[in-house]
């Protein structure tokens, strides 16, 4: 079943600034891999209200952010990068371990998909 989650956390994602006046800013969400999609939800209540998801198929590269200068301001220290059509989607994960799974598990569902590999 495509619906059932592969991985689910609470990751830190950055503002992607689609409007040159939005500021940046980083909000904790709840992230979903099923087979077909990563899906992001806002957490409030006890309640999730869905912000976002992307289909594994338009995923063109999964990477882990190489960070030697700039000091992060989450409290997730571990970024990667999910880049689908002219989007660029950066997420935060508390631990190394995490964002190796993370990234391990969106590169095995989507690099069928792929016009390019990046790595």
């Amino acid at each position: 079943m495509s619906l059932a989650p592969i991985l689910e956390e609470t990751l830190i994602k950055r503002s992607q600034q689609k409007k040159r006046t939005s500021p940046l800013n980083y909000k904790e969400r709840v992230f979903v891999l099923t087979k077909s999609k990563l899906t992001y939800y806002e957490l409030r209540a006890e309640k999730r209200f869905k912000k976002g998801s992307v289909d594994l198929q338009r995923i063109r590269c999964v990477e882990i952010v190489k960070n030697n200068t700039t000091i992060i301001p989450c409290q997730n220290k571990y970024p990667f990068q999910v880049i689908h059509d002219a989007i660029t989607l950066y997420i935060f994960a508390p631990s190394n371990e995490s964002r190796s799974v993370w990234v391990q598990n969106l590169k095995e569902g989507q690099w069928d998909s792929l016009d390019t590999y990046f790595i």
